[in-house]
């Protein structure tokens, strides 16, 4: 009976064998796709532009362009304009591809020649499942699936056989094992064993290999066939404009037409530049800019721009009827609420489909492709501004003003979210240099330009970069100014002045009982470092009490000055080169005891406030600054 190790080498021979040309098999290639398929699917700038989305309405389009635009606070007015021939027949024009989140209420059309009938907002989804561009993508990510499917398929039937070699291998051992007991261990048939187990495991790890490789290659285009298919989805809930315009007149006559509607998604803020020169210390340059961010879903190309500081609910109301309807109020509130309600839908319709409008818009223009993470940056900016721009315009209110500017060159701005500065005005006004010095505010004395505004238009509030002979300085910030009216403007250190105040411990007394009496006096010095004569205002206060159990008396002050309503005290100091002066301010409060220990119990148990939050020293409460007076004692 021949010996059953000998029998072992040709079984194994027939099974790796077999195996063996499975994994060269799949070495060869992977699955390939069914015959007549397309190799290459599209790319997400092969979705169809809202340009080209149909409206479902009959209509003649014209191409417009932005012409003119209006950005308030928190949304823009958009101007549209349009050439095309009317006839004696009626017939409709399409404003097309406007963005979803046009304010249905603001919409406003005039023609230059010919009658309007009629004025329709259209909208409609900028992609349907049904269009061929959706087809051939879907059909495109089938084939790279089925492909997918084959290649892991493969995977799956390598990994098997690589378990049934490893189970053959044991077997094998085992049976060696048995035979060298016995004692019938052929060395030759043994080595056949290992060579063809080797080569088996070695030729099944490279059909592996070849497999994997060819999914690692596969897996880019499946992932972005995967994200096509997602923002073609997407594209079906995201809506777009169309502006029906119906017109006709009584002879062919060529006619402009002008569409205007308010869209949210864009904002400003002022900004100025203060230019002194040491040259002319008389005069000043004065430089005010608008900064301008939007993503509104268009860009203004060369367009008139104008920036306005009116509330923009403001914006939207009929003052006639708030002035002349007397009866029918109703009438008045339906209005508001309708177009206050058109512009909430405009809003929600901007916050759902804005970021995957403009990534429509803008993949085939933009220069990289971190375009999405750039723009939700751009985007977070924008509302910051947004939010403290209506803060700021939202004050003017006080003063019963608004105010209108309009940028002196034409600019093009993105609907990227980019903000672009613009300038809005310029004038040169009369200065006068001054120094002013406030020890408990500020070691350091200030010099700053006295001016009047003479420009012919308002100073908005906002941020002032200061330059002097052409070096940046710093930025400070300015207030509203009116024209006509007086203000003044931080532009540097006055270096030469070394300030002191201190709290005169000596003659400082706290008496506490049922009433606290507090005696402060505080002594102010002042040297000229300088080798010249030097003039400044020298500013310092004593409290003022708006409560009839606080009082206040044994006022002292050097020179006697008295202090104006607000308890500020002003003295005209002049100092010669090297020269050092002293000053004292004393006074008495007395006010009842329990006043500061609700102040000091408040602050134990309320959380600090961050600075960003802490009010202003002439803002906070009299107990509060009665606590920080006792505390220096």
């Amino acid at each position: 009976m021949q010996p059953r190790n000998v029998v072992v080498p040709w079984t194994l021979t027939t099974v790796l064998g077999l195996a063996l040309g499975c994994a060269h098999s799949a070495a060869s290639g992977p699955p390939q796709p069914p015959e007549g398929s397309t190799p290459a699917g599209p790319t997400f700038a092969d979705v169809p532009d809202a340009m080209d989305a149909p409206t479902g309405t009959p209509a003649h389009a014209l191409s417009s362009r932005v012409t003119a635009v209006t950005v308030y606070s928190d949304r823009a007015q958009i101007t549209r304009s349009a050439t095309t021939s009317v006839s004696t027949e009626s017939k409709v024009f399409a404003f097309e591809g406007l963005p979803g989140w046009v304010d249905d209420a603001s919409v406003r059309v005039s023609a230059s020649a010919g009658r309007i009938v009629d004025v329709r907002v259209d909208r409609s989804f900028l992609a349907k499942s049904e269009d061929p561009s959706h087809r051939k993508a879907e059909a495109h990510h089938k084939q790279l699936s089925y492909r997918m499917v084959a290649l892991q398929d493969e995977l799956a039937v390598l990994d098997a056989q690589a378990r049934q070699i490893e189970s053959i291998k044991a077997f094998s051992l085992e049976k060696i094992s048995e035979d060298t007991i016995i004692g019938d261990v052929r060395v030759e048939n043994y080595g056949d064993m290992m060579t063809f187990i080797s080569d088996a495991l070695r030729s099944t790890a490279k059909a592996r290999r070849a497999v994997q490789r060819r999914i690692d290659e596969l897996t880019p285009a499946y992932e972005a066939s995967e994200r096509t298919l997602a923002d073609m989805a997407s594209l079906e809930q995201l809506e777009q404009t169309t502006v029906l315009v119906t017109l006709q007149s009584s002879r062919p006559v060529d006619s402009t037409l002008e569409l205007t509607y308010m869209m949210p998604g864009a904002t400003w803020e002022p900004m100025h530049e203060l230019r002194a020169s040491t040259s002319d210390p008389e005069t000043v340059e004065v430089l005010s800019f608008a900064v301008v961010t939007q993503t509104s879903g268009e860009d203004w190309s060369d367009a008139e721009l104008s920036f306005s500081t009116q509330s923009s609910t403001e914006a939207l109301r009929i003052p006639e009827l708030d002035v002349l309807v007397l009866g029918d109020t109703h009438t008045t509130t339906r209005i508001l609420e309708a177009e206050q309600s058109s512009f909430t839908r405009a809003q929600r319709a901007f916050e759902g489909q804005n970021l995957l409008w403009n990534k429509v818009h803008h993949t085939r223009s933009s220069t990289t492709d971190r375009f999405e993470e750039i723009y939700q940056s751009n985007l977070e900016s924008l509302q910051i501004v947004q939010s403290k721009t209506v803060q700021i315009f939202d004050s003017l209110e006080d003063r019963g003003t608004t105010a209108h500017f309009r940028a002196l060159v034409p600019n093009t701005v993105r609907g990227d979210g980019h903000p672009v500065r613009m300038r809005i005005g310029g004038t040169t006004l009369k200065s006068h240099h001054e120094i002013v010095a406030v020890p408990e505010q500020s070691l350091n004395a200030a010099r700053s330009l006295q001016m009047v505004n003479t420009s012919g238009q308002s100073l908005l509030p906002g941020k002032v970069s200061l330059y002097q002979d052409g070096a940046f300085l710093g930025v400070t910030e300015l207030d509203f100014i009116a024209d006509g009216e007086t203000f003044s403007v931080y532009l540097s250190v006055a270096d030469h002045i070394k300030l002191s105040r201190r709290l005169d411990r000596k003659q400082s007394t706290l008496s506490r009982g049922k009433r606290n009496k507090m005696q402060l006096r505080f002594i102010v010095t002042i040297e000229n470092l300088s080798s010249e004569t030097t003039t400044f205002t020298l500013t310092d206060r004593i409290p003022v009490s708006e409560n009839k159990d606080i009082t206040v008396d044994r006022v002292k002050v050097t020179d006697a000055i008295k202090p104006d309503p607000r308890g500020l005290l002003h003295w005209n100091v002049t100092l010669g080169p090297k020269q050092q002066r002293e000053f004292q301010v004393s006074y008495q409060v007395e006010y009842p005891a329990q006043l500061v220990l609700d102040a000091q119990r408040r602050r134990e148990t309320e959380p600090s406030p961050s600075p960003a939050s802490r009010p202003r020293r002439k803002a906070r409460a009299i107990d509060e600054q009665l606590l920080d007076l006792e505390s220096q004692l």
